[in-house]
């Protein structure tokens, strides 16, 4: 199974892919007609609350929206049948000691993350969706991709929801004009 997730996600990454400056604002407007009939058929609303003054990111435009389709559709599955269906997409640019990141942060307000899911949640093959709902990759490949970026992801759990918080880097200067 080990052999078969590693594939999976190497199949998943494309490592020639240079990394490059990513609008997240423009790539939020695409994301968003992707997932527009996930959420609908959940009756869940996306929230976005972006900061003016965003930087872009570095990384590659089609793989972080694929971590990003996939986090947003685990949300929706996450309130569907609940009475609050919000979903909430915040980032905003941080200061680090490793330069300028931009924190994208996505919150469900479903049942949440218990310290022991979220212990093992980024581990290939592990899922909390019903048999046949799932191959519990997406998580582990969201994580290699975002780490292909030099970023980082973590959950939390909310109380009420779940919290995913993305971390990348902002991109340089030349790589902004570029």
């Amino acid at each position: 199974m080990a052999a078969i997730g590693r594939h999976l996600r190497n199949a998943a990454r494309k490592p020639n892919e240079r990394l490059a400056a990513v609008d997240l604002a423009g790539l939020l407007t695409e994301t968003q007609i992707i997932v527009e009939g996930r959420l609908k058929s959940a009756r869940a609303t996306l929230e976005l609350d972006l900061a003016a003054d965003l930087p872009p990111v570095r990384g590659g435009a089609t793989r972080l929206q694929q971590v990003l389709v996939n986090l947003i559709s685990n949300a929706a599955d996450a309130v569907e049948g609940g009475a609050d269906r919000r979903i909430t997409l915040s980032a905003r640019m941080q200061a680090t000691p490793d330069g300028p990141r931009v924190g994208i942060r996505l919150r469900d307000r479903g049942p949440g993350v218990p310290p022991a899911i979220a212990d093992r949640i980024f581990d290939p093959f592990y899922t909390t969706k019903q048999a046949g709902s799932g191959l519990g990759l997406g998580l582990s490949i969201s994580y290699n991709i975002i780490r292909d970026f030099g970023g980082e992801i973590t959950v939390r759990d909310a109380g009420p929801g779940a919290e995913f918080t993305i971390t990348l880097p902002a991109a340089a200067a030349d790589e902004a004009a570029a």
